[in-house]
């Protein structure tokens, strides 16, 4: 294996501040002309994945934990969504091989259920004003960025080994 357990936990770190860096520096270069959505954290989640189940379910739920406390302050909403997003992932690698292929799809995957779900419940409790079209928007400007940091965690974790038999 690759990676090991410190090593996915360094860089999920790495990865949780560089998002945060991204977000404001987002804002500050390109005003309201959001040009690419850093979403680094949700397109992290697959390279997370560990042949114990409860070990990649378990790193799932702390990440969205800090992402949290760090950005979101709804306590447990990440933690749950990224935990879902995990075992989605999981029943999804059950039926495929592992490849750079299958990969970037669960990173699109993992980023249109998390806008959706977002665009849902900001919807349902009318928090904000949004549109479908603003929904669409978000995913096709967080998709370009989130592939490519999916293709480096790709390589990065290229040579781990993976069961198929979960």
């Amino acid at each position: 294996m690759l990676v090991s357990y410190k090593g996915k936990i360094i860089v999920s770190i790495i990865i949780l501040l560089l998002d945060g860096v991204l977000i404001n520096m987002n804002d500050y270069f390109f005003n309201n002309l959001n040009i690419f959505y850093p979403m680094l954290t949700i397109s992290l989640i697959p390279f997370l994945f560990d042949e114990s189940q409860k070990e990649y379910y378990k790193l799932c739920f702390i990440i969205g934990i800090i992402y949290d406390l760090l950005y979101s302050n709804i306590f447990l909403y990440h933690a749950l969504l990224f935990l879902m997003l995990g075992k989605i992932n999981v029943k999804i690698m059950k039926y495929f091989k592992n490849n750079l292929f299958l990969y970037i799809i669960l990173v699109i995957l993992n980023i249109i259920i998390y806008d959706i779900i977002g665009f849902l419940l900001v919807s349902i409790t009318s928090y904000q004003v949004v549109e479908f079209s603003d929904l669409i928007y978000k995913i096709k400007n967080s998709l370009l960025l989130n592939i490519l940091s999916g293709f480096i965690y790709f390589f990065l974790g290229k040579k781990r080994y993976f069961k198929h038999k979960m």
